[in-house]
């Protein structure tokens, strides 16, 4: 029985001795449970639930992944919703734009021009107009600039109670369907006499006088260029050097009446027509001297395209007489949402400033003002 007791306790000396001398990199799995490492507490019963809570809070942080995979996919299915309508104008509404102040101005065929507290859903000022209001800019802080069916641009001081227009910029023959900022100190109209005007906003003087398009021009727009981009009833585009004082190129492809032209942050050109399709023009090289080419065309529209804005760095919306409004993909070029709410033609879209959310505003031949607006995303904060 002694010589048995002499074996075991040799035998366990020489177990814990071959664990000393083993190297680090060997397995760290114990040998016995008297040995030395299971004296230092390498293996003990704490390092085991430690390494059980580890497993446990990992297998958390994965299912918490999940979980937020899952709402990430719900809230990508989120989508703009009609949380408000403006009712007060009497006839068809042409002209919308966002003041700097937040608030939304608006014209009609009413003869009105109808500034909004979006918030509280109601009228601030009401201006009486001469003629159909077709377009609307503020140059500078409550200063708004109209465009008429009496073919003038006035000048309308919003923090005035005068009736009287502060300004009149007179030369167009037809009326001015389009305003557009150039610097401080200038901006530029278009009508439906085919010419853009360009004029001194200070002394009303106009400084230049631009021709070229054989129809009405409908739409006009600042390239981050610094040329202007013209969508005419001539079914043509025209892109125009302003210190040149002409057009430089001439895109066409549409069948009928171009209604609206819009550039998008990444340079591409969007045009819509009469002929219910969106082109793309993409400039076909890098720099102020580029042409512009033909990138793709794009269908979903049952109506005359009349309008567009970007929402954000994905998405640009158009609004057509098909009387929706469409919500498309940049880059895939797809259609993710279309609204309805509207019972008549869309004329007008912009995007509205509005924190935390994602938000647009829509007038129509309905009379009425659409406010729609999408939950803001957390991915989408930086858009």
């Amino acid at each position: 029985m002694q010589n048995i007791n002499v074996i075991i306790f040799i035998f366990l000396n020489l177990c814990c001795l071959n664990k000393y001398f083993s190297s680090e990199d060997d397995d760290d799995s114990c040998c016995c449970k008297w040995c030395e490492d299971c004296y230092k507490g390498k293996i003990t019963q704490n390092n085991i639930d430690k390494q059980k809570l580890d497993i446990n809070n990992n297998n958390k942080k994965e299912e918490n992944e999940e979980d937020e995979n899952k709402d990430e996919n719900i809230e990508e299915e989120k989508e703009f919703k009609n949380t408000k309508t403006l009712s007060g104008h009497t006839d068809k509404v042409a002209a919308i734009t966002q003041l700097k102040s937040g608030k939304l101005a608006t014209g009609g065929y009413d003869n009105k021009i109808r500034i909004w507290d979006i918030a509280k859903e109601k009228e601030d000022k009401i201006i009486n107009e001469k003629g159909k209001i077709l377009v609307l800019l503020e140059f500078e802080d409550n200063k708004l600039l109209s465009g008429t069916s009496e073919n003038n641009i006035n000048l309308w001081d919003l923090n005035s109670d005068s009736e009287e227009c502060e300004k009149s910029f007179k030369g167009h023959e037809l009326w001015v369907n389009c305003l557009v900022k150039i610097d401080d100190k200038r901006f530029a109209s278009a009508s439906n006499d085919a010419h853009i005007k360009v004029w001194d906003y200070n002394s009303g003087e106009c400084l230049m006088d631009l021709t070229g398009h054989d129809d009405c021009i409908l739409s006009l727009v600042l390239l981050q260029t610094g040329k202007f981009c013209s969508g005419s009833a001539d079914k043509s585009i025209k892109i125009w050097d302003i210190e040149k004082k002409e057009y430089i190129q001439t895109l066409t492809g549409h069948e009928k009446w171009v209604k609206c032209v819009f550039e998008l942050d990444n340079g591409i050109i969007v045009s819509g027509s009469d002929d219910k399709n969106i082109k793309l023009w993409k400039p076909n090289g890098k720099g102020k001297d580029d042409n512009y080419e033909l990138l793709d065309t794009i269908k979903g529209h049952t109506h005359y395209v009349r309008t567009f804005c970007q929402i954000d760095k994905k998405y640009f919306a158009s609004g057509s007489f098909d009387k929706t409004i469409k919500i498309w993909e940049i880059n895939t070029w797809k259609c993710v949402q279309t609204l309805e709410e509207h019972t008549s033609f869309i004329i007008g879209i912009i995007k509205l400033r509005k924190k935390g959310k994602k938000a647009i505003a829509s007038c129509s031949n309905d009379k009425s003002i659409k406010i729609w607006e999408k939950e803001l995303l957390k991915k989408e904060e930086e858009n």
